[in-house]
Parts: structure tokens; C-alpha cells; sequence
């Protein structure tokens, strides 16, 4: 097992054969997003993808990290998968999948070993792996991921790969992410469901943090922050490697709830507000304009129009943001406080498109702030755009496994590409 850090998954994907075929599926709570891709290195060494199938939906059945209807997810994730698998002429018989829910639990721990035979070997290194997962050993828990953050021999540190050094005592600091069995086990039997098999699940805040964070900002020391629409979640680098890693319940969906409950008007527009005037500077709208709407349960019908001041949108997006960001940091701080130490904040995912949602970060958390999309392109699609983060990054950290995708059809498939994409992101804006 060698060091988790950026600059080593960088090194990884250059070196991939350029002719792997990978899918993969954000599954949110306001969309579903299936990914097929087939990975190409451009001539400036620069990462692409050749994406060949998209594949999306409206999410059902899926709130804030939880399955609350497996019948109406498993037909949006089928629907999903069946679109990009059309565009593709390819079959996806295994696929990547994020999960993002509140149980996720990330926990450290510093694991000592002796070193046999005074060079140290993989062995070692896998005793010491075992030692960290047996503290997780829980009939209600899965281990998602083992990495290991740092080595030291005989009290020598900073060690990123200590295969073949020798020494009498391996020290290995190591995270372990768990999630619950329960949460897992409903995720994978929905995914079968809709004829596909899970090969990898990947947490969400680490999948955007390998799609928007650059090396220097991993070096630093940066908190990312993905604000989707059911969840927030949060991953945080230092050195280069990944230290810890949660997920809040809470996301843009409970803004647009925020306004419809204050202003009692319907929910579908209060996503519109939200969207033309959920800035949240407290200055967005001062203008004194007024809105014109209907309120809840009197949309077919003539008068019981109220009006709304713009700056009152704005002050109700604020608010909640403000909540979100505040829960962030808390939840940080009850770990470690080193966590937000010395930390600048990136932001991405589809709340981070608010306007003023980077100076409203930087009040909470003192620290320069960037709002961050996908760092890898696309030669047809422009995925220059939050709401792509997560997918690219399950995309980009699983290159490394295998996904068998069988050529249903030679045909080509009469699709406008850039049409196709200018609608979906249309879809994902303006359809609510």
C-alpha cells in the first residue's frame, strides 16, 4: 500500500493504458448521473476524457443520503444507466457509485508494528491494515476505505513508501471510513435491482476533492466543501494526503423549503427564487422590487396573489447557508481543531453557485475561499460545472479497476452532442 496523496494518484492515472472503459453513477437527491467514459491522456499530459454515454434523471426515492423508496430509485438509476448505455452502444456490467450519507464515519488511528527480518515488507504494512479494520469490526458497520496517511521508521517520518527500508518499528498513521451495513447493503440491492453491479464505492467528499483540488491546495491545506442538494459533504487534505472526511444531512433542497415554509408559497417556486434571487449577501437585493406570487394551494386560482421582496430571498438563502457552513466547522472542530487550522476552503457542487455563497465561507471560516469545477476535460463535452464534480471524480480515482462493457451494437448513434449537453444542464438549472 502506498501513501495516499495527489501527486501519487497523479502519477498513477498518467501512466494508465488510454484505452480503459469506465462507468460510473452520482446518485443525489435531486439527480441521478451516469457517466461512460473511455480515458485519454492529451498530448500536453493533461487528463482527459473521451466521454461516450450520458445518462440522467430526476432522483426518486433518495433524501439526504437515505433510500426512502427503492422502487422509485431503482427506476431512476435504471433509466440513467439504460440512456448512457444507448448513447455508448455499450453495456455497463459494473459500475462506480458514491454514497453520501451522515453515517459515513472517518476515523484515524496510529498503528505500530515491529518489522520482521529488519526490512520491512508488504506484509508488515498489511498486519498493520488489520490492526486499524479490526477496530471497526461491527455487525452493523462496512468498511469503505483503508488508506494509509503516513509512515515512520524507528521514529524517522515523513516516509511516503517504506517497502524494503530497514528499521525495528513501522509506525503507520491510517484512516478508516465506515459507513452503516444497512445504508450499504439497501444501496447495492438497488443497484442490482436496475441490472448493474456495484465495483466500487467511493465517498463523496473524497470523489469531488479528486475532481476540483489541485496538488498545492492538497499541500497547503484545503477543505473541500460539496454542497448538493440533499447533503453537504466535506473532506479534508493536508501535505498532500487526506485526513478526514463527513457528511451533513443538509443541503440547497432545505433552502428552497426555508423559502416556500416562510413565504408559504409553493415549493416549485421557491427552487425558481432561489435560483434568480438566492444570492446571499445581505446587500443583493436592496433595491426594494417585489414579487408577484401565488401562495401554496391557491395555484389555479385568480387573486390571493402576496408580493415578495427580493431581499428577503436573499436573507432566507442567507440564513440557511450561513447554518450549513456553521455545522461544517463545528463538526470539524469537535474532531480536531487542526482540522480547520491554517485551512482555505473550496467550494463546489450545486449550492456553491449561489451568488455570494464564497464571501459568506469566508465570514464563517476566515480563510481565502475558490469555488472550484471538474479539472479534467472532455474533447465533445464542456463538464466545466459543479454539479459535475462528483461523478468526475468517481470517474477519475476508480481508473485503476477493471469494468467489463460488452458492444451491444456497431451502429452509430444519431446524437447532437453539444445539444444534448446544453439540455441537460438546462434540465438540471431550470426544470423543477
Amino acid at each position: 500500500m502506498h501513501l495516499m496523496s495527489f501527486d501519487r494518484i497523479s502519477r498513477k492515472f498518467t501512466a494508465k493504458i488510454n484505452n480503459t472503459v469506465t462507468a460510473a453513477i452520482d446518485i443525489g437527491s435531486d439527480k441521478i448521473l451516469c457517466l461512460i467514459v473511455r480515458n485519454i491522456i492529451s498530448e500536453n499530459n493533461k487528463y482527459s476524457f473521451d466521454i461516450l454515454g450520458i445518462g440522467h434523471n430526476r432522483s426518486m426515492g433518495f433524501e439526504s443520503g437515505i433510500i426512502t423508496d427503492p422502487a422509485a430509485l431503482e427506476l431512476a438509476i435504471r433509466t440513467s444507466i439504460q440512456a448512457a448505455e444507448e448513447m455508448s452502444s455499450l453495456t455497463v456490467d459494473k459500475i462506480v457509485v458514491n454514497i453520501s450519507s451522515e453515517a459515513i464515519e472517518s476515523n484515524l488511528y496510529e498503528i505500530s508494528v515491529p518489522i520482521k527480518d529488519t526490512q520491512v515488507s508488504k506484509k508488515d504494512i498489511e498486519t498493520a491494515f488489520m490492526i486499524a479494520e479490526e477496530q471497526n469490526v461491527s455487525d452493523d458497520k462496512v468498511i469503505i476505505e483503508t488508506m494509509p496517511l503516513g509512515f515512520s521508521i524507528d521514529g524517522v517520518r515523513s516516509i511516503e513508501d517504506p517497502v524494503g527500508m530497514y528499521g525495528k518499528k513501522l509506525d503507520i498513521n491510517i484512516s478508516v471510513i465506515t459507513c452503516k451495513r444497512s445504508i450499504v447493503q439497501n444501496l447495492n440491492n438497488v443497484i442490482e435491482n436496475a441490472h448493474a453491479k456495484i465495483s466500487k464505492i467511493i465517498i463523496s467528499p473524497f470523489a469531488s476533492a479528486i475532481a476540483t483540488l489541485s496538488s498545492d491546495e492538497a499541500n497547503l491545506g484545503t477543505i473541500l466543501i460539496d454542497m448538493g442538494a440533499g447533503t453537504t459533504s466535506y473532506s479534508v487534505f493536508s501535505d498532500g494526503i487526506f485526513k478526514y472526511a463527513g457528511v451533513s444531512p443538509i443541503g440547497g433542497n432545505y433552502i428552497t423549503k426555508d423559502i416556500a415554509r416562510t413565504l408559504s408559497i409553493p415549493i416549485v417556486e421557491a427552487e425558481k427564487l432561489k435560483i434568480l434571487y438566492g444570492g446571499v449577501l445581505t446587500n443583493s437585493y436592496d433595491n426594494g422590487d417585489l414579487l408577484n406570487m401565488k401562495m401554496v394551494g391557491y395555484e389555479g386560482s385568480d387573486g390571493n396573489d402576496i408580493q415578495i421582496s427580493k431581499s428577503i430571498i436573499a436573507e432566507i438563502s442567507r440564513t440557511r447557508a450561513l447554518d450549513i457552513f456553521q455545522k461544517v466547522r463545528d463538526n470539524l472542530i469537535n474532531v480536531s481543531e487542526s482540522l480547520i487550522h491554517n485551512k482555505r476552503i473550496v467550494l463546489t457542487g450545486g449550492g456553491s453557485q449561489l451568488i455570494g455563497i464564497d464571501d459568506l465561507a469566508g465570514e464563517v471560516f476566515n480563510s481565502p475561499i475558490r469555488r472550484a469545477v471538474p479539472q479534467i476535460s472532455s474533447e465533445i463535452f464542456d463538464i466545466s460545472d459543479p454539479i459535475f464534480s462528483n461523478v468526475i471524480g468517481l470517474l477519475t480515482y476508480s481508473q485503476n479497476e477493471t469494468f467489463v462493457n460488452k458492444k451491444i451494437t456497431t451502429q452509430s448513434l444519431s446524437y447532437n452532442s453539444n445539444n444534448f449537453f446544453s439540455n441537460l444542464l438546462k434540465w438540471f438549472r431550470d426544470s423543477f
